[in-house]
């Protein structure tokens, strides 16, 4: 078994937010993770450091985290991505599931239990 730790990046305009996911999951043990607050930040980390799945807010900033995938996804095809938003699921996208072959789920928040990301993580890499 390798133990390589898993590079998770947090995208998230919600700085609180961002911080204790990273918490939970560097605390977890098998990841790192890295959080951006908007897109451009997030493309720029991704272009320093590997990245193996991001965890992403669809409502940033400038850029959104739809355009965000998109670019991210044709710099680093193999990468891949969870959507996670506040955003009502009536109201989500479902083109994202046919135009970025990286996406591997969604998460609505609040997210009550970080075990559920936790395991959203897991399974976005199998």
């Amino acid at each position: 078994m390798t133990s390589e730790r898993i590079r998770v990046l947090i995208i998230d305009d919600e700085a609180l937010l961002g911080l204790a996911a990273q918490d939970y999951l560097e605390d977890e043990g098998r990841f790192e993770a890295f959080v951006a607050e908007d897109a451009e930040s997030g493309l720029d980390l991704l272009r320093r450091q590997a990245i193996d799945v991001c965890l992403v807010d669809l409502r940033l900033p400038g850029s959104s985290g739809i355009e965000f995938m998109l670019q991210a996804q044709d710099l680093y095809p193999a990468l891949r991505f969870l959507v996670h938003t506040g955003s009502p699921e009536e109201q989500f996208p479902k083109a994202i599931m046919q135009d970025i072959p990286g996406f591997r789920g969604v998460l609505y928040k609040p997210v009550a239990d970080m075990e559920v990301i936790v395991r959203a993580l897991d399974n976005a890499l199998r």
